[in-house]
């Protein structure tokens, strides 16, 4: 199953997925920096206020001072509560703070000044959880403000769309027209929307390549008419010459008349087979009955052949079958892979395997790493095989035995047997 979606909804949900994610982020980091930012102005506040407290253990006080319901001062560290006596050294100096499991928070100053009975470490500290931020206010500012991020994220979300949508209507429609083609007519596409340079490059090289298919096709075409037409001619002379000899019952042009004759009959065969083979063929097209007769017409065609390399050929079909192919392109298939076996196995034994899924031609001759003869089947012949192989979407596989010579196999598609 194909999942691929339009480029233009691939923008947009990598875009959103990444929009959330960094309004996420964003909420926790402001948060953090809100928490961060008050605990600093209430130790700053703290160092600037604490020493002009301390200067009244310079004019004579000792002990625990209160300065107001927040702020206590100490110059003695004995004195301090014993929550901060577990997490203080005593002769620690400067500005921290304190949150504790209670969910209270202090700030600590400490200093060393002139006292009244001499120079000592004295303490500041304050409460400073009842200034800060409840967790009401800040529920509530944290939800203000994921709202209004949210209400960015949508406005930009909205133009990120119509953006991906601006972006993805030239990929969408060299999509349509690549997928609508009928793979007749091979004229350059056009495009609409704002191309980027990536898809200009792609789409000249679609272009390119479709005229090279367009001018391939007209050369094949020109091609099949040539073949059918100018080669067809001398063809049909020849074999009115032929007769014309033959009248003459000459016995020194009888075996020479043979000879013509056959060639001529393999130039139309394979002229007719090459038309066949460029002729676009529909899902519904002929139907060839492949029976005992079928295969006997086939060894027949290739009897002298066999009988002049000395190869004992054997056959053997399965059961009776119809193939969605042309008659003479089957035809041809068997023949040129018999005679590549027939030529490669003189003196030697080919067998043909018939069946509604295959054919196998198995010999014990050279194998696939020599080949004795310069002769395979047309002329052309394994190409050949392959091409019509690929007409019909056949598999051609050539394999060397374990023992001696190679199995040639055809394996037909599922849905061409009946």
């Amino acid at each position: 199953m194909n999942n691929a979606k339009p480029i233009s909804k691939k923008i947009t949900s990598i875009y959103l997925a990444g929009a959330a994610m960094l309004l996420v982020f964003y909420s926790v980091v402001f948060k953090m920096v809100i928490l961060q930012t008050e605990n600093n102005s209430s130790k700053q506040r703290l160092a600037l206020v604490a020493p002009h407290h301390f200067q009244l253990f310079s004019e004579g006080q000792t002990g625990v001072v209160k300065i107001d319901p927040l702020l206590s001062i100490y110059d003695d560290f004995e004195l301090l509560p014993h929550i901060f006596q577990r997490r203080l050294l005593n002769d620690w100096q400067g500005n921290t703070d304190f949150h504790f499991s209670d969910d209270s928070e202090y700030n600590v100053f400490a200093q060393s000044i002139n006292t009244a009975t001499g120079r000592r470490i004295v303490y500041a500290i304050e409460d400073i959880d009842p200034i800060e931020w409840s967790d009401d206010n800040f529920v509530v500012f944290e939800l203000v403000f994921f709202m209004a991020g949210l209400i960015l994220f949508l406005i930009a979300a909205s133009f990120i769309v119509k953006l991906a949508q601006r972006i993805g209507v030239p990929f969408t429609d060299l999509a349509k027209q690549l997928e609508n083609d009928d793979g007749v007519c091979f004229k350059p596409i056009k495009i609409s929307g704002e191309p980027s340079l990536e898809l200009l490059t792609t789409l000249n090289g679609i272009n390119h390549y479709r005229q090279q298919i367009s001018q391939a096709i007209e050369r094949e075409q020109a091609f099949t008419r040539y073949v059918s037409h100018e080669l067809r001619t001398p063809m049909t002379v020849i074999r009115g010459s032929l007769s014309v000899l033959r009248r003459q019952n000459s016995p020194q042009l009888t075996k020479q008349i043979g000879r013509i004759d056959n060639a001529v009959s393999d130039m139309e065969q394979l002229t007719q087979t090459f038309l066949l083979l460029a002729r676009q063929e529909d899902n519904d097209g002929p139907q060839t009955t492949v029976d005992a007769g079928f295969i006997d017409k086939c060894a027949e065609d290739m009897a002298k052949k066999i009988a002049a390399n000395g190869v004992e050929f054997s056959h053997q079909l399965q059961q009776h079958f119809s193939l969605t192919a042309q008659p003479l392109l089957l035809h041809a298939v068997l023949q040129n892979l018999c005679l590549n076996a027939i030529n490669c196995s003189v003196d030697g034994q080919v067998s043909l395997f018939i069946s509604p899924q295959r054919i196998d031609v198995i010999d014990n001759g050279v194998g696939l790493d020599a080949k004795p003869r310069g002769y395979e089947g047309f002329g052309i012949g394994l190409n050949l095989v392959r091409d019509i192989c690929q007409k019909y979407g056949w598999q051609f596989q050539l394999a060397n035995n374990t023992g001696q010579g190679c199995t040639a196999s055809v394996i037909f598609a599922t849905n061409d047997t009946k």
